[in-house]
C-alpha cells in the first residue's frame, strides 16, 4: 500500500508523461527497445579553466520509467553509449547516455527508483 505523497507524485507523473511525453527508442550496439515514452529534462556542468574561464555545458535528459526501459526483452538499467532516438520536428535525432557530473549514466528521481533521469548529449 502506498501513502498519500506517494500516490500524488504517480498521478503528477503520469499527467506529466501526458501532457509532454515522446516517443523514443533506445539503442544498445544492435539491440533496439520497443518504442516508448519518455519526459525530457536538462542538466549542465561546469568547468573552470586556468585563466578563470567558465564552460557551461548542457545536457538533454529524459526520465524514463525503469520498467518501460527494456532492450532486447531484457529490463536493464540506462548504460553509457546507449543511444536514444528522438524524432524532432520530422528528423530523427540520436543522443548518447553518457556519464554526467560523476553521477553515472543515469540517476533515479524517487526513492523506490521507478524512474530514471538518463544523462544524454546529441550525436
Amino acid at each position: 500500500m502506498t501513502n498519500p505523497a506517494r500516490r500524488a507524485y504517480l498521478a503528477a507523473r503520469l499527467a506529466h508523461k501526458k501532457l509532454l511525453g515522446v516517443t523514443i527508442t533506445v539503442s544498445r550496439g544492435l539491440n533496439t527497445s520497443a518504442t516508448l515514452v519518455a519526459t525530457v529534462g536538462s542538466s549542465g556542468s561546469a568547468t573552470y579553466e586556468s585563466d578563470g574561464t567558465q564552460h557551461f555545458t548542457k545536457n538533454r535528459d529524459y526520465l524514463i520509467e525503469a520498467a518501460s526501459y527494456v532492450i532486447n526483452g531484457t529490463q536493464v538499467e540506462p548504460a553509457r553509449f546507449d543511444v536514444i532516438t528522438e524524432v524532432i520536428n520530422g528528423v530523427p535525432r540520436n543522443f548518447e547516455v553518457l556519464d554526467a557530473n560523476g553521477d553515472g549514466s543515469s540517476t533515479s528521481t524517487d526513492s523506490g527508483i521507478t524512474v530514471f533521469r538518463v544523462h544524454t548529449k546529441e550525436i
